[in-house]
């Protein structure tokens, strides 16, 4: 009997052990990450025809719907006016990027000021996912993540709208002077052929070109009409040898001299001193284009591809 009840003494016992041993902790699996669209580049100070946009970014792996999106200045944040919604059915691809032109007609279309201000993007259900405060900006210089969807903000130009950023910030390589025509006549004034040397468009307005007298100070600095644009790849020519109304034209020496171009910052980015042409029908000029070798053209290419 006494055997019999120490059995049942230790079974009720261990029964009751077992019921009462705590379990081991087991910590839940973290949430899955959620990955946001970013504010990747900002360019605010845009023309007619290349108006201020924002660019947006998807560091994903998969494509995102932006549909019902929204991106808004201080009018937007403060209520004063409508924010602007992205249109339905806009993807953006996995890494890829969506480029939205704020400054348009519409209510909702607002300006990014060119002293800087703060922009603010917000998702379909409202929720703030991104801002940014940017600075004061050239004409040819963005505000971007550096590299794409990074915490590192930077100045970048020209400008990569629609582009990856890359880890060193935008294509840097500055236009050049590519052809000079020296030999010009009435009809057929003096010109200075610029070259980009870039993947993307660069905004020449308000650089200055100039000679001995721009850059002595004896006369004005002969400087590139607002809203001119140069393509990726391409030329512009820019005549030097014209009755400018803030006499700033100036016509290039038939026996040499040194003409100088600097950006929208003041610094010089090229320079180049011309020997005389031996013909009217002869330049002088990057062979090939945007190279460091010069030399006499004796084909004159004027807005095209050079030829030695």
């Amino acid at each position: 009997m006494k055997k019999l009840f120490l059995l049942m003494f230790l079974v009720v016992s261990s029964l009751f052990l077992s019921c009462s041993r705590e379990e081991p902790f087991v910590a839940p699996p973290p949430p899955p990450e959620v990955i946001t669209v970013k504010i990747n580049e900002v360019y605010s100070r845009g023309t007619v025809g290349n108006e201020d946009w924002v660019e947006i970014y998807n560091p994903s792996n998969a494509q995102i719907d932006l549909s019902g999106y929204k991106i808004f200045d201080s009018g937007g944040q403060g209520g004063t006016k409508p924010k602007k919604e992205i249109p339905a059915g806009t993807i953006i691809p996995a890494g890829g990027f969506f480029v939205i032109v704020v400054d348009d007609t519409t209510d909702s279309g607002f300006g990014l000021s060119s002293s800087g201000e703060q922009i603010w993007l917000e998702s379909a259900s409202s929720a703030s996912i991104d801002n940014v405060t940017f600075p004061e900006l050239g004409v040819d210089t963005s505000y971007a993540r550096n590299p794409n969807g990074s915490a590192n903000w930077s100045k970048i130009t020209p400008p990569t709208k629609g582009a990856s950023n890359g880890s060193g910030g935008g294509s840097v390589l500055p236009v050049v002077m590519n052809e000079i025509y020296s030999r010009g006549t009435v009809g057929n004034e003096d010109w200075i052929e610029i070259y980009n040397p870039n993947s993307v468009q660069v905004d020449l307005s308000n650089y200055k070109i100039y000679d001995g007298g721009g850059n002595g100070g004896t006369k004005a600095k002969k400087v590139f009409p607002a809203g001119t644009f140069i393509p990726a790849n391409g030329y512009f020519v820019i005549v030097t040898d014209d009755a400018a109304a803030d006499g700033s034209g100036f016509g290039l020496s038939s026996s040499g001299e040194e003409v100088w171009l600097e950006n929208t910052a003041g610094s010089v980015i090229d320079t180049i001193s011309f020997p005389a042409m031996p013909v009217a029908t002869s330049s002088y000029g990057r062979f090939p284009d945007g190279g460091n070798n010069k030399q006499i053209l004796n084909i004159i290419t004027r807005g095209t591809p050079n030829q030695p």
